[in-house]
C-alpha cells in the first residue's frame, strides 16, 4: 500500500533553525549564541525568537555577530525556553552567508562571477611576479603591463620593442684579440643607426715603438679595408717632455689614434663616429686617446679627427698596432646613437 506526504512541499519550507539555550545568573546582559556548542551567526535580530519564562522576547535585544545582548538583566532564576532562528528564504534557498569555502568547489568561481573593479591590490599574491623564474633578456615582444592615463587609467600592455629606448644603444662588445696586430669589428655599422659611439680600453701594446691606428672597412663580414681617402689631423700633449705633438694625414687609409706608446702599459681612448653606413654623406670621425708615451712620460692626450673623401659604405671598422701585436685584455664597444625624434 502506498502512501504519499499530504502538506506543504518541501519548496514552501521555512528554513528554520534551533540554537542552545542561554543560561542566565543574574548580572549578565550578553550571551554567546551558539547551535550544537559551536557559535552561530544570525541574519540579523529579527531572524530571532527567543522565549524566556514562557514569553517570547520582542524589540529588546540586539545582535552583534554571534552575541545577543538584552536591554536588561535577566534574573539567575529565569529560564531560557528556546531559541529559533528563522532563516532567510526557504528550505531549498540557501541563506544569506550559509555558503563557507569548504563549501565551494575547486575552481568553481570563474570570471562572470566576479565584479568587475572588484579586485583590489589587498586581494593580489605578492608573489605572482616574484614567485615566478626571473628572465635574463627581454625580446620585442615582451609584453608589460601600463595603466593607460588617456583611456581613464585602464591596464593595458606594451610590447618592449614601442618602450621608449636610450640615447646609447649597445650594438655589440668584444675582447679584443692578443698576438695580432689588428682587430676587426665588422657588421657593426647599419641603417639601423646614423651615428655611433665606440670606447676602447685596456688597450696595450708590446713594443714601446708602436702606435695604435684606426681603419674602416666595407663589405661586412667578408669585407675589406675601405679606401685611401682619408684625411685628418691630431693635436696632443706628452706630460714626460712637456711637449705638444700634431700630426697630419691626407690620402691615406690609416689614421693613428696615439703617439708611440709605452710598451705594456694601458691606455684608452673614445671617438664618435658620423654616418659611416650611408652612401650620400662623407664619414666623419673625433674622439680621444689617452695613453703613456715614454717610461719616464707621465699622461700623454691626443684629439684627434678625420673624415673620409669619398662616401662609402662602411660596415665596420679595424683597431691596428702600426708595428708590434696587441697584447690580451682589451675591451672593444660600440653603441649606436638614437637619432633626435
Amino acid at each position: 500500500m502506498s502512501s504519499s506526504y499530504i502538506g506543504r512541499s518541501v519548496d514552501a519550507i521555512d528554513n528554520i533553525s534551533s540554537l542552545d539555550v542561554l543560561t542566565f545568573n543574574g548580572s549578565l546582559q550578553t550571551f554567546n549564541l551558539t547551535q550544537n556548542s559551536v557559535a552561530f551567526v544570525p541574519v540579523s535580530a529579527d531572524a530571532l525568537q527567543i522565549q524566556i519564562d514562557g514569553v517570547i522576547q520582542s524589540g529588546n535585544y540586539t545582535v552583534s555577530g554571534s552575541t545577543v545582548t538584552f536591554d536588561f538583566t535577566p534574573s539567575g532564576s529565569s529560564v531560557c525556553n528556546g531559541i529559533r532562528h528563522f532563516g532567510v528564504g526557504l528550505l531549498t534557498t540557501v541563506s544569506d552567508g550559509a555558503v563557507t569555502t569548504a563549501k565551494l568547489g575547486a575552481d568553481s568561481v570563474n570570471g562572470s562571477k566576479i565584479a568587475d573593479s572588484s579586485i583590489s591590490d589587498e586581494h593580489l599574491d605578492i608573489t605572482a611576479i616574484t614567485g615566478q623564474t626571473a628572465i635574463t633578456s627581454l625580446a620585442d615582444t615582451d609584453k608589460f603591463l601600463v595603466s593607460d592615463a588617456s583611456d581613464s587609467g585602464n591596464l593595458k600592455y606594451v610590447e618592449k620593442q614601442y618602450l621608449p629606448s636610450g640615447i646609447f644603444n649597445q650594438i655589440t662588445s668584444v675582447n679584443g684579440s692578443a698576438s695580432t696586430v689588428e682587430n676587426i669589428i665588422d657588421n657593426c655599422f647599419s641603417s639601423t643607426y646614423r651615428n655611433y659611439f665606440i670606447t676602447c680600453e685596456k688597450i696595450s701594446i708590446s713594443n714601446s715603438s708602436s702606435k695604435c691606428e684606426f681603419r674602416l672597412r666595407t663589405g661586412g663580414g667578408s669585407g675589406a679595408y675601405a679606401g685611401n681617402n682619408m684625411g685628418g689631423a691630431s693635436q696632443g700633449w706628452l706630460g714626460g717632455s712637456n711637449s705638444e705633438m700634431t700630426q697630419q694625414k691626407v690620402n691615406s687609409g690609416i689614421f693613428p689614434l696615439t703617439n708611440n706608446t709605452y710598451q705594456d702599459d694601458d691606455f684608452a681612448f673614445h671617438f664618435y663616429i658620423f654616418n659611416p653606413y650611408a652612401t650620400n654623406e662623407r664619414t666623419i670621425v673625433s674622439g680621444r686617446s689617452v695613453y703613456r708615451e715614454g717610461s719616464t712620460s707621465y699622461v700623454g692626450f691626443n684629439d684627434f679627427g678625420f673624415l673620409s673623401i669619398s662616401t662609402e659604405n662602411h660596415t665596420g671598422f679595424a683597431i691596428n698596432s702600426s708595428s708590434a701585436q696587441f697584447n690580451a685584455g682589451a675591451r672593444i664597444t660600440v653603441y649606436g646613437i638614437t637619432d633626435p625624434s
